[in-house]
Parts: structure tokens; C-alpha cells; sequence
């Protein structure tokens, strides 16, 4: 490492990071979590622990370039990029986080553009449009449909840091519940400065679960053998959930094969959605084993994607804004399995048309309502309140 330049360069990047947390709180408060250090990285890096700069690299940076850069580490702490790419092709998936974090940096920056050490830094998912509105996941997806020599002629000159240590992080879900506490931290003093690409992920961070699955999982799928009637309410959960009485335990019993269909409609409120989206993931929580496929639907519907813990989950994020179809569900239904789903579950406020119940093809299907009193005209229904 050349000391000249290490002398030049961390006070420099130490008067930057100073700036930030005087004058940003919610990127301040979080990059107190990162000591800087200086290495020979080529560029920058984290490891969620810290933020490395090869002096060497960051000599020529301005101060808005160090400002980026830092911002850019730091992004990757937030939304566990350094955790969440294992099983993924290393080069394709750096890519597909660079592009998130850029595109949420620059907003916040209010920039449409910005050169790093003479780089442009890529900001647009395949499709054109701002990463900020995907997550690094489906940008991944979309980057492997391209192929691989694309993909070197577009990107290869572009990344600004290095992820090389990711694989080697051996603590990382000690680190995301770590990380988890800093951002809903940062969020609470930062005075509601909080960039726009990071608002469902802190409001599901603030959500607390509001459906027992256990219950709710057991009544509907052991409905056949039980006497109760689904829909004779009792209030339970301070007024949280409408639900039928319970009448045994579920734990130990593997449940399997669901279909977690959630409404993004424009009708649905962003609180409600990430809200909704959660309750999945609880009920893996409060499950022993439960695995299935997750969709997102307006008037269309995204492909099923199959789950079997909270991390294949966190990687899946909602999409849609449109109107609302319930029967484009059933219509793709046949499309989408070889072999019908167990159960379908499907999340929504029910506004729009049923179809009839022929359309489910005898698959049994559990309505949740999410701040609505509409009630399903067949199949089993329940409601959840948000607020």
C-alpha cells in the first residue's frame, strides 16, 4: 500500500464520511456502524463490518465521488446484498446489485447520472428502467436471461467496488439482525429523511406479525375433518384478525405446496402490502416446516416462485400497481403447475369481480382480507386489519 497516498487519502475520505453524518442522519447514523480502513482492493468493498478503500483508487475521487462510493458500500449493508447471493453466479449478480444501489443513490442525490474514477455508474435494470424499483434478485434474473456476452459488453467496465469477500462472510445472519436494528434505528432519529427506494424495506422491519398461523393454517387445511364453521368469528389478537375457534395443534406437521397469491393492486396502500408480504414470512417463523410459491397479482400475475425459508423470501419482491383481477389467478393456475397446488391463499383488500367457484378447479382456496369487511363468495375467508 503507497503511504504517500494513504496520506492523502484518508483524511480526505474521513471529512467526507464526517460530512454525511452532520448532514444526512439517515446515512450518518448508519455509517457510524462502518469503520473506514484502507487496503490494496483495487477499489472499495464491505463485509458489513466495515467499509476498505484502496488508496490507490480512491487518490483521484472528488468529494461527491467519495460521497457516492461510501453511500454505495454502505447500501449494501442495508439491503444484505453481502448475504443473499450465495448459489448465484458471482459476476451476474454484482451487477444486479450495483445497478439497485446506484439507482437509489442518485435519487437521493437528485442526480441522473454521476462518473466514478471516469465510469459511468449503471443505475438501469435490462429493461431500461430505474433499479431502484426492483430488487437485486429480479434485476439478476433479467441479467441471466440476456447472456453472458451482453452482459460483458454492457457492464464489464462498470463496476466501482468489489464483492469478492462476500462468500467468505460466515456470520451473515447474525450480521442482518444486526444490520436489521441499525436501520430501524436510523430510521426512528433520521427525522423522516429516509430515501424512497428503502421505504417498504424499513416498514417491514416495523410491522409486528398479526395472523397466527399455526391456527389459521390448521383450520383451513383441516377443515374437512373438523366440525367447526369457518366463518363464525371470535376476536382475538386485540381485534387484529376475525378467526375460528382452535381445536388442535399443528406443530411438528409439515405443511406443503401452498399458494401465497398477494394483491399489489393500485387499491392496496403500500402499508398494506408490505404488510401483507410479511405475514408470509411470520408464518414461516411460526411454522415448522412450511414451503410453497409466492405471486403477485393486479391484472396480471407473476410466475410462482418457490420458497422454503424467510431468505428465499427476502429475495422476492412485490411488483404490480394495476387493477385487479381475481380470475387471471385460476386462469394461469394450469399454466404455472404440473401438478395443482395443495391450497391457494390469496391476500387482498377484494376489490374486484369473483369468478365463480369453478374457476379453482376443486383446489381449496382461504381469502384473506386485508382492511376489509368483504367477504368471499365461496371458498373460506378471513380478515386482517393493519392498523
Amino acid at each position: 500500500m503507497d503511504e504517500k497516498q494513504l496520506k492523502i487519502v484518508a483524511p480526505r475520505v474521513t471529512r467526507v464520511r464526517q460530512w454525511i453524518i452532520a448532514n444526512q442522519p439517515f446515512y450518518g447514523r448508519l455509517l457510524m456502524r462502518l469503520p473506514i480502513r484502507f487496503g490494496d482492493c483495487k477499489t472499495a468493498y464491505t463485509d458489513m463490518k466495515k467499509i476498505v478503500f484502496d488508496p490507490v483508487f480512491a487518490v483521484n475521487l472528488c468529494q461527491e465521488e467519495i460521497t457516492f462510493v461510501l453511500l454505495h458500500e454502505l447500501m449494501h449493508c442495508v439491503l444484505k446484498h453481502c448475504t443473499r447471493g450465495r448459489g448465484k453466479i458471482h459476476f451476474v449478480y454484482n451487477i444486479a446489485c450495483d445497478i439497485v444501489v446506484n439507482s437509489i443513490i442518485l435519487d437521493s442525490m437528485g442526480k441522473d447520472e454521476i462518473i466514478i474514477n471516469g465510469k459511468n455508474a449503471m443505475h438501469r435494470a435490462p429493461d431500461g428502467k430505474e433499479g431502484r424499483l426492483y430488487s437485486a434478485d429480479e434485476i439478476y434474473k433479467m441479467l441471466m436471461e440476456n447472456g453472458f456476452d451482453a452482459l460483458l459488453k454492457i457492464y464489464a467496465d462498470s463496476l466501482l467496488d468489489s464483492h469478492d469477500g462476500w462468500d467468505g462472510i460466515a456470520d451473515g445472519e447474525i450480521l442482518e439482525q444486526i444490520w436489521n436494528g441499525n436501520i430501524l434505528a436510523a430510521a426512528s432519529k433520521s427525522g423522516g429523511g429516509v430515501p424512497a427506494g428503502l421505504e417498504r424495506v424499513i416498514k417491514d422491519l416495523y410491522r409486528s406479525p398479526k395472523i397466527d398461523w399455526k391456527q389459521i393454517l390448521h383450520d383451513f387445511i383441516q377443515q374437512d375433518k373438523s366440525d367447526f364453521t369457518f366463518m363464525t368469528p371470535d376476536r382475538r389478537f386485540q381485534g387484529d384478525i376475525l378467526m375460528p375457534s382452535f381445536q388442535e395443534n399443528i406443530d411438528g406437521e409439515a405443511v406443503n405446496n401452498l399458494w401465497f397469491v398477494i394483491d399489489t393492486s393500485a387499491s392496496i396502500t403500500d402499508k398494506a402490502l408490505s404488510e401483507a408480504y410479511a405475514e408470509i414470512k411470520d408464518a414461516i417463523r411460526q411454522m415448522s416446516s412450511l414451503s410453497g410459491f409466492v405471486s403477485f397479482f393486479d391484472c396480471e400475475i407473476t410466475a410462482p416462485e418457490p420458497f422454503e425459508t424467510k431468505a428465499e423470501l427476502d429475495n422476492i419482491t412485490p411488483i404490480g400497481g394495476g387493477g385487479t383481477s381475481f380470475s387471471i389467478i385460476f386462469e394461469k393456475m394450469k399454466e404455472f403447475f404440473e401438478e395443482k397446488p395443495e391450497y391457494i391463499i390469496i391476500l387482498t383488500d377484494g376489490e374486484a369481480y369473483f369468478p365463480k367457484e369453478e374457476a379453482a378447479d376443486g383446489v381449496p382456496v382461504l381469502w384473506i382480507m386485508i382492511d376489509s369487511e368483504i367477504e368471499a363468495p365461496w371458498g373460506k375467508c378471513t380478515a386482517v386489519y393493519t392498523d
